[in-house]
């Protein structure tokens, strides 16, 4: 699955937009410079990223994008730092939430995945240096990752909550 197909899935969602991530970092292309700015105490730029560009297409036409984030604590410094965009991704409409993975319910899957209106999973794939390796687009019945969604969504606490303390 390449990254044309994810963004063709972006764009036929009509009703929901689901996403686990379960890793503690991730090496992402266009990342690295503001990780360093953080890292270096950088005031945060006001500059719209790609990824708020998609959610400015998404939410006006109807669509809610989640995301749970599994963690581990203490947090990872990358973590940390995702929480900082996470909350200017959600003044774009994506509502976040983290849990302890000591709390993740059976049923949720230890790996990555996108879900799209309930009925189509992309399953990401990464090697050990936290780097994507490819997408896979499932090929059975997404039942049980809306189940997972679901259990997860429920359990884990907004993001608000863990900025405040």
């Amino acid at each position: 699955m390449t990254t044309a197909n994810l963004g063709e899935l972006f764009a036929s969602s009509t009703r929901d937009v689901f996403r686990l991530e379960v890793r503690q970092a991730y090496k992402v292309a266009g990342e690295e410079a503001r990780l360093a700015a953080w890292r270096s105490g950088a005031p945060w730029s006001d500059a719209v990223t790609p990824w708020q560009e998609r959610l400015t297409s998404l939410i006006p036409r109807g669509v809610r994008m989640r995301r749970v984030h599994v963690v581990e604590l203490p947090l990872s410094e990358y973590v940390r730092w995702e929480m900082e965009s996470y909350a200017r991704n959600s003044a774009f409409g994506e509502e976040i939430r983290l849990v302890e993975r000591e709390r993740v319910p059976e049923g949720v899957p230890a790996t990555d995945f996108w879900l799209f209106d309930e009925s189509t999973v992309v399953l990401m794939h990464y090697n050990d240096e936290d780097e994507l390796t490819g997408r896979e687009l499932h090929q059975g019945d997404a039942r049980a990752y809306v189940l997972a969604r679901d259990l997860a969504w429920q359990v884990a606490r907004p993001l608000a909550s863990w900025r405040d303390g």
